[in-house]
């Protein structure tokens, strides 16, 4: 399977001359979660994490208009990945998945042979390549057993922050008792920065509460599931995680697409070495 079969066509892509505004605007476009930069061929690319970094940066404790204004009016191009790892449409899936787990890239812009960026491949797409291999592995193989959560009374300053000094993308929300009530993700922090940079009023986000923003229900599976199962469902839901759960509904594990990508890279190793 080649790279042109799964990737996003017509991703979020703004010019090396726009402003943090119109990356703003662009980035939760289509759930991507990235913004490629590019005239005639890919310059930088912004991700989630990019933008709520640069967010906090001009806004540390508090906010004002004034503040947003300035950082709505930077180059965004200040602010980029310069010259990104990029895939060809015509490359082999599993040789875009290597890349992808090696280097811990969620995202690589496609190009032609040209050098003209024509979509994006990332980790939820590969996914998808789960519904043609064969059921070998459970959930309870590849999930991450230790899982850090946050208190349902932390404001979403304080969690944005976390989730960008430990690498995160989402933080399960608990109750008192420590029981899972909903997840609050990295996505859900953009949408709300970005209403914040757009009306230029920082209530939007420093007003917030992680329960003001999170999804509930949290979405759960059983350990002893497959991986194949897991994908599926992130495919169906539109997620990027599933909890493992206890009988208290306190966390036991999360598995994540990151996970679940390199579950899938090992597989087609696996596959391939099997077929040598």
């Amino acid at each position: 399977m080649i790279v042109k079969t799964l990737e996003v066509l017509r991703p979020p892509i703004i010019s090396i001359e726009d402003n943090l505004m119109q990356a703003f605007k662009r980035i939760n476009e289509r759930g991507i979660g990235r913004v490629i930069i590019a005239n005639e061929k890919v310059e930088g690319i912004l991700s989630t994490r990019d933008l709520l970094s640069v967010y906090l940066s001009f806004c540390p404790q508090s906010c004002s208009q004034g503040d947003l204004y300035k950082m709505s009016n930077m180059k965004a191009s200040l602010y980029m990945t310069p010259n990104p790892a990029v895939v060809n449409e015509k490359d082999d899936i599993l040789e875009a998945i290597t890349i992808m787990v090696t280097r811990n890239f969620g995202s690589l812009p496609v190009v032609d042979d040209l050098g003209r960026p024509t979509g994006i491949v990332t980790e939820r797409e590969m996914l998808l390549s789960f519904q043609d291999l064969e059921v070998l592995f459970p959930v309870s193989m590849f999930m991450s057993k230790k899982v850090t959560t946050i208190n349902k009374d932390v404001d979403l300053v304080q969690a944005t922050r976390q989730m960008l000094h430990r690498g995160f993308r989402r933080l399960p929300v608990v109750d008192d008792e420590g029981k899972v009530i909903g997840i609050v993700t990295a996505a859900d922090c953009i949408k709300a920065a970005s209403k914040s940079v757009e009306k230029l009023d920082p209530d939007y986000f420093f007003s917030k509460k992680v329960t003001d923003i999170m999804s509930t229900p949290p979405i759960s599976i059983e350990e002893d599931r497959s991986i194949n199962e897991a994908a599926a469902t992130l495919i169906e839901k539109n997620i990027g995680s599933l909890l493992i759960l206890d009988d208290e509904s306190r966390p036991k594990g999360i598995i994540t697409e990151r996970d679940l990508l390199i579950a899938l890279h090992y597989q087609l190793h696996l596959q391939f070495l099997r077929k040598t």
